[in-house]
């Protein structure tokens, strides 16, 4: 997909270009009126997000429920129609208080590569304070300051939440939290640059008080329990 250049022209250029030109000025008349071009820009086709079409399901008003993840491979209706989706959580161990989770999503789709039945495709994260291909946690022995919640409703895409500390002075500190909301997109046109499905950051919420683990604030703040997948106090 190529952006096409608009070009701002004066008043006082329409307006001389609108008069019939003298014969005998053709030639200058004519050039003073540019055509118009389409520019290729790589470095703007990856700059900001493709024309999407946001992948909807049904009304708001439907019963969300936290998706519980464990180690391992997840089976999950990502895209709330049937197709074949899972999200992989592995560990990463420190030997010190500091392991994290890591956490990755795909979906099975075909892809620009030439395979007609399909492929596993990574569905990043763009915007807000986690972006990337893979979220991870951030953990500490008394306190978990990164994890997330996976949401869905019946027959719709899952909602994703992710909530962030701020470090403070320590682990062991309370500091404030904000919470990030993301939304299946898909890049329908296949803009170049841009994965067939993503993750697009729609908003965020400022905790109302400051919290030493974010699982805390994700119960007490969204309703959305202690239970994440964060190893502090918090959330076990």
């Amino acid at each position: 997909m190529m952006p096409r250049l608009l070009l701002s022209v004066s008043l006082a250029t329409l307006t001389a270009c609108s008069q019939p030109a003298p014969s005998r000025d053709t030639t200058a008349t004519t050039q003073a009126s540019p055509p118009a071009i389409a520019v290729t820009s790589g470095a703007q086709a990856t700059a900001s997000p493709p024309a999407i079409a946001v992948t909807k399901g049904a009304a708001g008003s439907a019963a969300r429920r936290v998706v519980s993840l464990k180690n391992g491979a997840n089976v999950v209706d990502l895209l709330g129609d049937g197709t074949k989706a899972q999200v992989f959580v592995g560990w990463r161990e420190n030997y010190n208080a500091h392991g994290f989770s890591t956490v990755a999503f795909y979906v099975f789709a075909t892809s620009g590569i030439g395979d007609t039945a399909g492929v596993w495709q990574v569905v990043p994260f763009y915007g807000g304070a986690r972006g990337g291909d893979v979220y991870r946690t951030s953990e500490g022995a008394d306190c978990t300051l990164s994890d997330l919640r996976v949401l869905r409703r019946k027959h719709a895409p899952i909602e994703i939440i992710i909530a962030t500390r701020r470090l403070g002075e320590s682990f062991a500190d309370s500091a404030a939290v904000r919470f990030d909301y993301y939304q299946v997109a898909r890049n329908a046109d296949g803009v170049p640059g841009w994965p067939p499905y993503y993750f697009e950051h729609v908003r965020t919420v400022r905790g109302k008080r400051p919290y030493c683990d974010v699982n805390e604030a994700f119960d007490r703040e969204l309703g959305l329990g202690t239970i994440g997948l964060g190893h502090g106090e918090g959330g076990r």
